[in-house]
């Protein structure tokens, strides 16, 4: 098992959460803690949160419900969550749950930067 790894960088308009590694039972509860901190970080300043997810190498249901969770407290406070999956499980994943069509994908953090 890949432990679940993260590191944020703050830009003018975004809070970028990039993580790593594997997302199950065990490590789903870390990926929460870092988007509440990314959120929490965001909401003080109105910023956008861009998960970029490109270097997961795998996503378990407890993931996308975390997912899922944030794209929705996103969607109450008026922070936008943007995801990076641009190929790979988290996007085949994503794409078998039908969670494609529900969040705001993109192909690249440039891309979820600019919004498109």
């Amino acid at each position: 098992m890949t432990p679940l790894e993260a590191t944020t960088e703050l830009r003018d308009n975004a809070v970028i959460l990039r993580v790593t590694g594997e997302v199950d039972s065990y490590t789903a509860p870390l990926l929460h803690e870092h988007l509440d901190a990314a959120f929490a970080q965001a909401a003080q300043r109105r910023l956008v949160v861009v998960l970029d997810t490109t270097g997961i190498s795998f996503m378990a249901s407890s993931g996308l419900s975390v997912l899922v969770e944030y794209h929705q407290r996103g969607e109450s406070k008026g922070t936008p969550l943007r995801i990076v999956a641009p190929a790979g499980n988290v996007l085949r994943a994503l794409r078998a749950t039908t969670l494609n069509e529900m969040l705001e994908l993109h192909v690249s953090v440039a891309e979820a930067l600019a919004g498109r």
